[in-house]
């Protein structure tokens, strides 16, 4: 069972991205920010694309985030607009962030072999995870992801040491010019080195600064800092309510720190109790309220539990093999970095990064309880326990995590049925006005009209493939799954 005990967790991710596969099936193109990048694609040649890609002329100008575009055009020429391409891209990419944490965990005998499939299914149940199964040109999230993870484990990979050390440049310059995300990596090479991993050395830690340093160049000499993200440009949830830019001057114009505060702490705290839930304090508010939600009770419940049995490594820190330390290091810097990525606003989507230090902790207590805890009956009948309840909750989670693909398919049915004059009125008209009133916002003048046909024809074709394949309404499964599980949709 030693030899092949990482088959196990390995065998559980692959089942279960095949039951992601059918729960993914009526899936279409979600409608808001996709058109722009799609028409883009079409329209630019690649040298237009790769100046507007490092110049940030069209788009999010608060944004730097060259390679996706250029993997957008990349892909489109390759795939064009063929859905299920891009569904088993996601697919595929969700399924070796999984197997590359098995990786990471390598697991030994058949309890750290539970632990670990324990650890996934705490993964997939989390609703910060559901950003890595979105249906995106690319999915960027999903991507970084898994190049963070390559990270840490060829860092705790022996045969990494010397002269290829050089290689976490380029693995972190690429993942930091996709998304913001990628900038954890010279956190997670250091705090990994300090922690005697034997696969980094100061050669790999300094090489991925290095990369955040040319990223910093790149980002402060070729883009356009105009239009860069401030606090409070974006609307997010505070206490029970949203926080409008305007109210947020009124509370925090004097002292954003405060802000940045709540937000951190608020990214952490979703993934460790399940509350508050992007940013918003929903289970207190509906204790307040006298309504709580037997699904509610649930995540708070369970996240609780797990959380419990993590700081359980306080006591056991002095039990844990160099190995299990390393581990528990990685973890923690996915925590406090994947925490303080959401210092502007928070949203599920940003503590993805923390959901999975949390997972990697809980392995490291499992395994270490069972290993060296549980010597005697008693604590056998306890670790046992927790292992049973913990595994069987969060399975119930990862079938919320299924019912929530099919939830998304009807919203995004939605939006392309009922929401859409609203929808395009808004937003399509927002892309020609920026586009028209900047006519040479980069190195390349673009063809407005041009790009504006490219939106229309775009926006009739995915239209109709839409109405053609619509999903099942979820309004109508069995009313037991509207009170265990968190839902889109209510009866």
């Amino acid at each position: 069972m030693t030899r092949y005990a990482s088959a196990v967790p390995l065998l559980w991710a692959a089942g279960f991205t095949g039951a992601l596969t059918i729960a993914l099936a009526p899936q279409v193109w979600p409608l808001i920010d996709l058109v722009q990048s799609f028409a883009l694609a079409d329209a630019l040649s690649w040298h237009e694309t790769l100046s507007e890609s490092f110049s940030n002329g069209l788009g999010r100008t608060e944004q730097f985030r060259p390679f996706q575009r250029l993997l957008v055009k990349g892909l489109y020429e390759i795939a064009g607009l063929r859905l299920w391409f891009y569904k088993g891209l996601v697919l595929v990419q969700f399924l070796a962030i999984l197997a590359v944490l098995v990786w990471i965990l390598r697991p030994s005998g058949w309890r750290r072999s539970m632990a670990a499939v324990v650890a996934l299914c705490c993964i997939s149940g989390l609703p910060s995870t559901h950003i890595l199964i979105n249906v995106m040109a690319p999915n960027h999230y999903s991507l970084v992801t898994l190049l963070l993870l390559i990270t840490a484990a060829l860092a705790l990979e022996p045969r990494m040491r010397g002269p290829v050390a050089w290689a976490f440049l380029p693995s972190t310059l690429l993942g930091v010019l996709f998304l913001e995300l990628g900038a954890l990596a010279p956190a997670i090479l250091t705090a990994l080195w300090l922690a005697r991993a034997p696969g980094v050395d100061r050669r790999g830690v300094g090489a991925s600064w290095l990369a955040i340093a040319i990223y910093a160049g790149l980002r402060l000499t070729l883009a356009d800092q105009t239009g860069a993200l401030q606090y409070g440009a974006v609307e997010s949830n505070y206490g029970f309510s949203r926080l409008s830019p305007a109210q947020y001057d009124e509370l925090f114009g004097q002292a954003p720190y405060l802000f940045t505060i709540y937000n951190v702490t608020a990214s952490a705290l979703t993934v460790l109790f399940s509350e508050p839930r992007a940013g918003q304090y929903q289970f207190v508010e509906s204790l307040l309220l006298g309504n709580t939600p037997l699904w509610m009770w649930f995540h708070v419940i369970s996240s609780t539990i797990t959380t419990m049995v993590v700081a359980s490594l306080v006591v056991l820190r002095r039990q844990c093999s160099s190995r299990d330390l390393q581990l528990t290091v990685f973890g923690l810097t996915l925590i406090v970095g994947g925490s303080a990525l959401g210092f502007l606003y928070t949203r599920d989507r940003i503590s993805v990064l923390v959901g999975l230090g949390y997972s990697v902790l809980l392995y490291v207590a499992l395994a270490v309880l069972w290993e060296r805890w549980a010597q005697n009956k008693r604590n056998q009948l306890l670790v046992g326990t927790a292992v049973v309840v913990l595994a069987s909750t969060w399975t119930v989670r990862n079938g919320e995590t299924w019912l929530h693909l099919q939830d998304q398919a009807w919203e995004v049915h939605v939006e392309w049925t009922d929401r859409y004059d609203e929808l395009t009125s808004a937003r399509f008209g927002e892309l020609r006005t920026d586009i028209q009133g900047r006519p040479q916002s980069g190195p390349i003048v673009i063809d407005s009209l041009k790009l504006y046909l490219h939106q229309v024809h775009l926006l009739k074709y995915l239209r109709a493939f839409a109405l053609a394949n619509p999903p099942d309404d979820p309004r109508n499964h069995p009313p037991w799954t509207f009170h265990i599980f968190e839902r889109e949709h209510s009866r």
